[in-house]
């Protein structure tokens, strides 16, 4: 009687692996993001020119959490940032904490 229960547990955590593995694509869609004309990369991040946000992402002030600026200009980088940054859109957005998205 005590093992019975495994096959129903083992189906049950299969089912919520999947459910997450699922969800994580679409909250990758969700993330704030920033698109300017062009993007710089040294200690911090600054997108300049033309800047527009997407997904939620503040429009004016600081802020805190996670989010993407891109560039719209040759070289095409995106970057995620992870812990936040200031934006006074269109002019420019800075971002610290950045990665390169590969």
């Amino acid at each position: 009687m005590r093992f019975s229960s495994l096959p129903a547990l083992a189906l049950a955590t299969a089912a919520i692996a999947g459910a997450l593995a699922a969800a994580t694509p679409a909250q990758a869609d969700d993330t704030p993001t920033y698109t300017c004309d062009k993007v710089l990369y040294g200690s911090v991040v600054l997108g300049e020119g033309n800047c527009t946000a997407s997904n939620g992402a503040t429009e004016q002030g600081a802020f805190l959490g996670e989010f993407l600026v891109t560039s719209r200009e040759e070289p095409q980088w995106t970057f995620r940032c992870h812990i936040g940054g200031v934006v006074q859109l269109p002019e420019a957005v800075r971002g610290d904490s950045c990665e390169p998205v590969v």
